[in-house]
């Protein structure tokens, strides 16, 4: 023992020693070396006694490995990392590195105004480690793929920080969506527009229409649109420009981009920015207006847009934070910027508005040139290009001048780094945190320096910053991007590594970081990494792999992790020891959460706890009833101490002394707020006094009432304040420094507050007392029609007449109005007290802050106390809630019931369910208040007394008794089942969160860890599952989490599939979970299940009442017995076939139990009969199909020598024609010379004197035959000759070569004489009796036959008009008109029936549709 007493201070001496060398080991050698990092390491720590993580700032150390953030140590971190090499920066802060998303890098194109080396060299000596360049002045601008593609070739090897890349949208693209997705798929992160000439020709300028359109396109990627938010209004503003003005003076460019530019656009950019909130025709876009400089209207605006719901953000930056107009000298061009730097006070507005939140983040605005095109001899302010050079002093500059604000180092991060991160979509950058990019700044906040021409400057030209000549606190020590060490100590890594960041792929332009050997490093392995184990009791170590792989914000980190930081204790490391939980076991409480929600929806209580939330008298109250936080008890023993708080409420709203609970306000943001740094408004630390001093008001009423009530009711509710601490100390500090009503700071608060206002009130006085003696003088010498005393630019001045400009001598002209005939000059004696005034007033903000910084101190130190009683106060009040529901539905308290403690002089308590009279709450609710509306409108004569009411809901009395685990319930449809059931999980959940419910006597019921509810159609198409499957599914998990305390509800268990699987699988789960819970309500139209209470103790029955006389459910519950569905006679009562009834019955009848086993067995004798039956009819196929084969084999030889046998056949057959052709012509031959008359021959004084032809006469023509007669077919003329017609053949003859044969008397007196050119039209009578006039043969033929098809009514009747015309006589004609819709059919047989030239036609035939024949004369 004495030994090893002495060897353990040796070997702590040891330790001791080798964690020194092994500290410095590392580092001693001078930085180096040419790769992309000046550390020689690729695996190290980093440690501070200040480090920003996790929304906190403190000693941590921050491990680094593969460019990633690996683990982070936060607390006594020294022993934890002995075994890498470790650079420990002492006090010096570590934070995340900046993000500047707004930059100009001006390459390609204009290098020689900055340039990506250069820029990127700069950021990272200023501790920015991701810039983001602006889509214009470099050339060509980056407006498409293409010009994308040229500024990437242009940063290649040349960043020494990350670079992403903001798209332009111009009017080119704006409408043209294609191009758009073009830019936007080739990587950048965003959009880029201007509302007002850019200065860069191949950059014009948008409008809001060319927005809009843009935004539509952009909400399809979830990128945003930055927007430089100046347009010149369409109205000209009051103060125009003279040209005499000086362009020297900084105040005539100030005047020539008034406020109103700003105004103007956020104004026409109301319709996009209704566009981007939720349902908006660009819901998913983002809108971002860069450097906003008006704090005044413009801010106005655009935080109402945001209070609306529009997706915004808005950024500032440095320079409108840094500078004011008033101290920017004349012709000093380093100054000028769009939109121009503004007045002292709009600087303090600017301050206050972000400190308040209402502006999101900073950026740079780097917007360098070269020297000569800022004219910085010339100093014409016009002329000079405007924009500040300002990337390498961001971060000194922003804290330099906001510690006179009390800002603090979260909120640099919130402005500079996580803000932006967001803006950008870049989710691994902008916080330490592990499995993050490893880019971080290290500095010291306090290291003060002037900015002179000793100090290095990495922008390509130094000398046109405006921020040279300035004292500067905070000084970069060390940048670090992607775990390289890039900047440190005044010198650049030797290679430039940095990343181009394209928003299509995270690992677009990505450079792997360099390793140890050949200055090249392997890309970043996992970030997974194992836990490690310490004996630093008091180190909370954070694991790469024990966060969630995105998190949007630290600051928000703490709020639900899904995995809480690993924090090492002494015991576990000397376990050594881990404890694995397997997944299965993990799915349990997600399961169990997930039905939670799933029954408080099936039951409705979220529509309960809305009812609550009426009756609730906070703010905060009435969000936890509307959100459905109403505390449930988690064990007995809490849900008793809620009821015991609900009957105490209830008893003091009996006596109609409610608790007052007005001015206490939801303050929890506030306080989180001040937790998490950041400055709070005075209205925002009154209403924190404020609710404070009104919860000890509740306490000390509520106290009151207690004493005057020594019998202990209210005690339930007093304790619930006891031991809290109202703050009184706290509350009273506020009341001294602050005036509530006001929201404003008292002088009283400091000492120096009250100095500084008191001196200047005094000097307000004297500088009023001598504007108002000049201005009288003035008005006495007829300078100005009136004395006028007034402010411009935040300097009191006197108004004056341009032409009496003399009488104030050695006066400042501030501004002048719209006409320029009145000017507004500083007299020279109130310079001094106008300055002294402005410095007053800096100084009074200041101190006012300083207040606030202190009440803000106090109120986050008190966070805990607050939080505490502001959630005791919240207790009280729903405990006040639900004291009133009780009394509106009037409730009754249950009580808890215990299976074991049974006794005879209490019938109730052998029953673990005994409520008598319940009813369903909110069907209850539901009545009153269909009962109040009608009440007012027979009331107010809306209504006859004749008013229908729902009835009330029907009491119901639940008695489950101590050994019964399982209830069926049975009954007709809409006979309440599933009502009940849901009346009594209702109950339950009501029980647990103290609420009493309406019910006679005093109801129990046992008190159940978990309600567990299958009710309703569980359906999804989305998840492949029907009725069936999504039920089974449910039951699943219920049987999973079910425990000895559960209370499970199934709704009509098993069905939606085969009813004998259905009530297998259902008797097979209840029987499973019979011995797994406390209690089952199970509803069902099986049968069977009625049936298990005879085999199984453990079950009950319980049936539906339903009235056989008037066909319908009472809606009562019978216990004990077993009910019909009475399908039958519900469709009976709707007027259903009785037909279709009694047929159902029938079935009924053959279903019955008793007939099952007949009916199978006949259903077996069955089958076996048509089975064989089957097999008879199976052979006698198979012997037909053979012979059907046999006989195919056989055609199918025959079949194989056809075409010969055809041919052949076709030989035969021609050979018979032609000898019976030959044979017929010479018989023919024979017959005609036998019967051959003698040609006959006739005089002409016989024909001359005896005949007279007529039409249809037969006469002998001489030259035809002797026996052949022809037919007289027309009169030519009175000379005697006519046309006869023999056969085919038409001939021209005179009279006296023809001699009557045969005279038609039948109708001599219809006919008449035909002149030659005219025609008779002849009726089908006629034409049917005409049968000697032959017509051609119908045979159609291209030349008889006209196609009118596809032609319109009135061309087709030209065309067949046409083509009657110019046919022949005795023709036949086609006309094919078609089907179509028939009006080309109508019309050609309107033509066809009136043509004197058409004898008859035939309409279009089964064979020959759409066409119809006509036959011309």
């Amino acid at each position: 023992m004495a030994a090893s007493g002495k060897v353990l201070p040796l070997l702590a001496v040891a330790a001791v020693l080798a964690a020194a060398l092994l500290y410095a080991a590392p580092f001693s050698k001078s930085l180096g070396g040419e790769g992309c990092s000046l550390l020689p390491h690729d695996h190290f720590w980093i440690a501070s006694e200040r480090v920003v993580t996790l929304g906190r700032v403190g000693p941590a150390a921050v491990e680094v490995k593969g460019g990633l953030i690996n683990a982070i140590a936060v607390g006594d971190y020294r022993s934890f990392v002995l075994r890498r090499p470790l650079v420990d920066y002492g006090d010096a802060v570590i934070m995340p590195g900046l993000i500047d998303v707004h930059a100009h890098l001006d390459e390609p194109g204009r290098a020689a105004w900055e340039g990506f080396s250069t820029g990127t060299r700069a950021a990272a000596a200023g501790g920015i480690t991701t810039l983001v360049d602006m889509p214009l002045n470099s050339f060509p601008s980056t407006v498409s793929e293409e010009t994308l593609k040229l500024k990437l070739d242009a940063a290649r090897d040349k960043l020494y920080v990350d670079v992403g890349f903001w798209g332009g949208l111009v009017p080119e693209n704006a409408l043209n969506p294609s191009k758009l997705e073009s830019l936007l798929n080739a990587g950048v992160l965003g959009l880029k527009s201007f509302m007002c000439p850019s200065g860069i020709n191949d950059f014009p300028m948008t409008n809001s229409t060319h927005i809009e359109e843009g935004l539509v396109t952009l909400a399809k990627y979830k990128r945003p649109l930055l927007i430089h938010a100046e347009r010149i209004p369409d109205v000209a503003s009051d103060d125009e420009l003279d040209d005499e003005l000086d362009p020297r003076s900084y105040a005539t460019y100030l005047k020539s981009r008034p406020a109103t530019w700003e105004e103007s656009a956020i104004r026409d950019l109301k319709r996009a920015m209704k566009d981007t909130e939720v349902g908006g025709r660009s819901e998913g876009a983002h809108l971002h207006i860069v450097h906003l400089s008006d704090a005044e209207t413009t801010l106005d605006l655009l935080k109402d847009a945001k209070q609306s719901g529009a997706r915004l953000s808005i950024e500032t930056c440095p320079h409108y934070l840094a500078f004011s107009a008033e101290e920017v000298p004349d012709g000093d061009t380093r100054f000028k910027c769009s939109p121009p730097i503004r007045n002292a006070a709009n600087k303090e507005n600017l301050w206050g508005a972000l400190l308040d939140g209402h502006l999101d983040m900073l950026s740079s605005d780097h917007s360098p040139s070269t020297p000569d095109l800022k004219l910085m001899e010339e100093g014409n302010f016009m002329k000079a290009w405007g924009g500040i050079s300002s990337l390498q002093f961001v971060l000194p500059v922003t804290w330099s001048h906001g510690k006179k604000y009390g800002i603090t180092l979260n909120q640099l991060v919130s402005w500079w780094s996580e803000k932006p991160a967001e803006l950008a979509g870049q989710k691994n950058k902008g916080a330490i945190l592990p499995g993050y990019h490893a880019d971080i700044v290290v500095w010291k906040p306090e290291a003060q320096f002037h900015l002179d021409d000793s100090h290095a400057v990495y922008h390509k030209h130094r000398n046109i910053s405006a921020y040279l000549g300035k004292e500067l606190s905070g000084h970069v020590l060390s940048t670090f991007v992607r775990g390289n060490l890039v900047f440190a100590e005044g010198k650049h890594a030797g290679a430039a590594c940095g990343v181009t960041i394209l928003a299509k792929s995270s690992s677009t332009g990505y450079r792997p970081p360099t390793s140890v050997s050949g200055g090249k490093r392997r890309p970043p392995a996992s970030t997974q990494t194992a836990m490690a184990t310490t004996n630093a009791s008091n180190l909370t170590l954070l694991l790469a792999s024990t966060l969630p792989s995105r998190v949007r914000l630290p600051t928000r980190l703490l709020r639900a992790p899904r995995a809480s930081p690993l924090r090492l204790s002494t015991a576990a490391a000397s376990s050594g020891s881990r404890t694995l939980t397997s997944p299965a076991s993990l799915e349990t409480p997600e399961a169990a959460e997930e039905l939670r929600l799933e029954t408080e929806s099936a039951l409705e209580w979220g529509c309960v706890c809305a009812r609550l939330a009426d009756f609730a008298s906070t703010a905060a109250g009435r969000a936890a009833c509307a959100e459905g936080r109403v505390p449930v008890g988690r064990s007995r023993e809490e849900s008793e101490r809620l009821l015991e708080q609900t009957a105490a409420a209830v008893a003091l709203l009996s006596s109609l002394t409610p608790l007052d609970f007005g001015g206490v306000g939801d303050v929890s943001a506030v306080v989180a707020a001040a937790a998490r740094g950041r400055l709070l408004a005075a209205r925002e630390v009154c209403g924190v006094g404020r609710s404070l001093r009104a919860a000890r008001g509740v306490f000390e009423q509520l106290n009151g009432l207690a004493e005057e009530m020594p019998d202990g009711r209210y005690s339930p509710l007093l304790d619930i304040l006891q031991d809290c601490d109202f703050l009184t100390e706290l509350v009273q500090m506020i009341e001294f420094c602050l005036d509530s009503n006001l929201s404003m700071v008292l002088d009283q608060a400091s000492d120096k507050l009250g100095t500084i206002r008191k001196e200047r009130r005094m000097n307000i006085d004297v500088l009023e007392s001598l504007l108002r003696d000049a201005s009288t003088k003035i008005f006495q010498a007829g300078g100005v029609d009136s004395p006028l005393v007034t402010k411009r630019r935040s300097r009191m001045c006197v108004g004056v007449k341009a032409s009496h400009k003399h009488l104030v001598p050695g006066g400042i002209v501030l501004s002048s109005s719209g006409s320029g005939a009145t000017y507004f000059m500083e007299p020279r004696d109130a310079v001094q007290l106008n300055n002294t005034e402005v410095k007053l007033a800096g100084d009074e903000r200041a101190e006012e802050l300083a207040v606030l910084g202190l009440l803000t101190s106090r109120i986050s130190d008190s966070q805990p106390k607050i939080r505490h009683l502001m959630g005791k106060i919240l207790e009280l009040d729903l405990a006040c809630a639900r004291g009133s529901y009780a009394l509106q539905i009037n409730g009754v308290r249950p009580a808890f019931s215990d299976r074991d403690n049974s006794t005879q002089l209490d019938p109730s308590s052998a029953c673990s369910v005994f409520i008598e009279g319940i009813q369903h709450p909110l069907l209850l609710e539901q009545f009153h208040g269909m009962v109040k509306e009608s009440a007012a409108k027979v009331g107010n004569g809306q209504l006859s007394d004749e008013v229908h009411v729902s009835a009330m809901p029907v009491p119901l009395d639940m008695r489950v008794k101590n050994d019964t685990r399982i209830v069926v319930i049975s009954g007709p449809n809409t006979g309440g089942k599933t009502a009940t059931m849901k009346t009594l999980g209702l109950a339950s959940l009501m029980s647990k969160a103290g609420m009493f419910f309406p019910a006679k006597g005093r109801p129990r019921l046992p008190w159940f860890d978990q309600v567990l509810a299958d009710i309703g159609d569980h359906q999804s198409l989305e998840n492949s599952l029907s009725t069936f499957s999504g039920n089974i599914s449910r039951l699943r998990k219920i049987v999973q989490v079910v425990s000895k305390d559960s209370l499970v509800l199934i709704d009509e268990i098993g069905s939606g599939t085969d009813p004998s699987e259905g009530v297998s699988l259902s008797t097979s789960i209840l029987k499973y979970l019979a011995s797994r819970l406390n209690l089952a309500i199970v509803t069902t139209h099986y049968a069977d299940l009625s049936r298990l209470k005879s085999v199984d103790d453990r079950f009950e029955n319980a049936a539906m009442e339903f009235c056989v006389e008037t066909l319908k459910p009472t809606y009562r519950i019978l216990w004990g017995s077993t009910g019909n569905s009475n399908a039958l006679s519900i469709a009976k009562s709707i007027g259903f076939d009785q037909k279709i009834l009694d047929r159902a019955q029938e079935w009924v009848e053959k279903l019955l139990p008793d007939k099952q086993k007949e009916r199978q067995g006949l259903l077996y004798d069955s089958l076996r009969d048509e089975r064989n039956l089957l097999e008879s009819q199976a052979n006698e196929a198979a012997s037909v199909l053979s012979d059907v084969e046999g006989l195919y084999n056989e055609i199918r030889s025959e079949a194989d020598d056809l075409d010969n046998r055809v041919a052949g056949l076709r030989a035969i057959e021609s050979h018979k024609y032609n000898s019976a052709m030959r044979k017929a012509e010479a018989a023919t031959a024979s017959l005609a010379a036998a019967h051959q008359p003698t040609e006959f021959t006739f005089g002409d004084d016989e024909n001359k004197s005896s005949y007279v032809p007529q039409i249809g006469d037969k006469v002998y023509v001489e030259g035809l035959g002797g026996g052949s007669t022809a037919t007289v077919a027309e009169i030519l003329s009175e000379d005697g000759s006519c046309i006869v017609q023999y056969g085919k053949i038409k001939a021209r003859t005179k009279n006296n070569k023809m001699k009557l044969a045969q005279r038609d008397t039948k109708d001599t007196s219809a006919s008449s004489v035909q002149r030659k050119g005219r025609t008779a039209k002849r009726s089908p009578a006629e034409a049917t009796q005409g049968a000697s006039i032959s017509f051609a043969p119908a045979v159609q033929t291209s030349k008889n036959t006209v196609d009118l098809r596809g032609l319109r009514v009135a061309e087709a009747s030209h065309e067949l008009q046409m083509a009657i015309d110019g046919c022949r006589s005795y023709q036949v004609l086609f006309i094919v008109h078609g089907m179509g819709t028939g009006a080309v059919k109508e019309c050609a047989l309107g033509i066809l029936r009136s043509h004197p030239r058409v004898a008859k036609i035939e309409d279009e035939s089964p064979l020959n549709y759409g066409c119809t024949v006509a036959y011309i004369e």
